[in-house]
């Protein structure tokens, strides 16, 4: 006599490979289907990206809920975030991660139990799927060599540099060449102070300039030009002998 399955596992096997999600949240959804199955509800993680593209992890029980169907299908409901909501839409991301772990000892099972197995072949079929999509999704440099690694089409971020040798972002190169606003901004605002003091620099130089016109002027003005204004201008006989 085969005995019944257990409802959670009723019709479980691992058809697809599907095991994240990403989803757009406007503020008005409420249930959220991820489109894969999981063995249990705490597999289930889920989160979302930031302005800035940085993604943060939501808290269960707290922030969402997860619901299993009877062959496991994953359904998300309850979604809040944490402190202040960021700015609609909002990507979210549904990841299923299932445990490492293996809690049967077949030394102690007086029958053979399908619905065991089966668990256990679905776990492991869960878990190759969830390190492929890991795979795909974190950054794999296409093509590397000894002194580079070409990154594209894949976007990398990075915190703005701070030694000689950290890699520059598109946003600090704008800001620091002047292409965004503000640094067009800053741009200027360097340029007109450096014109100030080239202008001060000038009117120093036309001050210094003028000051020893006037001392030349002043000098060829004067009546002595360095002799004796009495000085004889006729001859005299100093005792010649004719």
């Amino acid at each position: 006599m085969t005995s019944p399955r257990k409802p959670y596992l009723a019709g479980m096997t691992v058809a697809t490979e599907a095991c994240y999600a990403e989803r757009s949240y406007t503020g008005v959804e409420t249930v959220f289907s991820p489109g894969y199955s999981a063995l249990s509800a705490s597999d289930v993680l889920v989160g979302y990206f930031d302005s800035t593209g940085v993604s943060i992890e939501l808290t269960a029980g707290l922030h969402f809920s997860v619901a299993l169907d009877g062959s496991g299908a994953v359904t998300v409901t309850k979604i809040a975030f944490p402190s202040a909501s960021p700015a609609a839409p909002v990507t979210l991301w549904f990841f299923r991660q299932t445990p490492a772990t293996q809690g049967v000892d077949f030394d102690n099972l007086e029958r053979f139990d399908p619905n065991v197995h089966e668990r256990l072949a679905d776990a492991a079929a869960m878990r190759d799927a969830e390190l492929r999509s890991q795979f795909d999704r974190d950054i794999q440099p296409f093509t590397t060599s000894s002194d580079a690694v070409d990154f594209r089409p894949r976007v990398v971020r990075a915190a703005d540099p701070v030694l000689p040798q950290d890699l520059a972002t598109k946003a600090y190169a704008d800001l620091v060449s002047g292409s965004t606003a503000a640094g067009q901004a800053a741009a200027s605002a360097a340029a007109a102070a450096g014109s100030a003091t080239a202008a001060a620099g000038s009117a120093t130089a036309a001050a210094g300039s003028a000051a020893s016109a006037a001392a030349n002027a002043a000098l060829l003005a004067s009546p002595d030009y360095g002799f004796f204004v009495d000085a004889p201008s006729g001859t005299r006989d100093y005792g010649s002998s004719w």
